[in-house]
């Protein structure tokens, strides 16, 4: 399934299954610690908002989300009112380049190939001001194009090992300052321990 659907199809779902991460919660009370009240940021793959758009937006943060499904764009919309919401996938997204202080990506680059992981990062370290900050969820995998079952639907995903994820990151000008391993148990019928790679790096110069 297409990523728009598998998540249309989810809505809130999502959100109860997934929201309640303490690393999650914990990396966006550093960000909150770490930067100013109205810093510009862009939350690549929103979902319906909860927590991260919520989290920065009551920070006095300028947030602006982007999400491929509508339905997740209605629900954030109406659940973070404090920041702007657009139906738009990150491939095709354009922006200003150094428009952005911080930039969200929360298990959003799952769903596209390899090589199309690669460029959207390289887009993004252009659509930072210079010392910007990504903050980049994902899982720890070297998969490229892999069907899996996931929360009742059938999802294709890549990713890549930490150690090809930080190599990308370092060639494309970042320095990861924060990294970790954490691992969750989602709120869903059958669901297991899973280990995801958190990873916030800052733009050099």
């Amino acid at each position: 399934m297409e990523a728009a659907e598998v998540f249309d199809t989810l809505g809130l779902e999502y959100q109860r299954a997934w929201s309640h991460q303490p690393a999650l919660h914990g990396t966006l009370a550093w960000l909150v610690a770490t930067l100013p009240s109205g810093s510009q940021v862009l939350d690549a793959g929103c979902g319906t908002g909860v927590p991260v758009a919520r989290t920065l937006a009551k920070a006095g943060m300028k947030v602006t989300g982007v999400d491929v499904s509508p339905v997740m764009v209605e629900l954030a919309s109406s659940q973070v009112p404090g920041a702007t919401f657009q139906r738009a996938d990150v491939r095709d997204l354009t922006a200003v380049e150094g428009s952005y202080d911080l930039i969200c990506s929360v298990f959003a680059l799952l769903q596209m190939p390899q090589a199309e992981i690669v460029e959207t990062l390289r887009r993004m370290a252009s659509w930072l001001r210079p010392g910007g900050h990504l903050f980049l969820a994902t899982v720890a995998v070297d998969a490229e194009q892999v069907t899996l079952p996931w929360m009742g639907q059938e999802i294709v995903v890549s990713s890549f090992s930490e150690e090809t994820y930080v190599s990308h990151l370092e060639d494309l000008g970042f320095h990861v300052i924060r990294r970790s391993r954490p691992v969750f148990t989602p709120s869903y019928p059958g669901a297991t321990p899973e280990e995801s790679l958190y990873l916030v790096c800052r733009r050099g110069s």
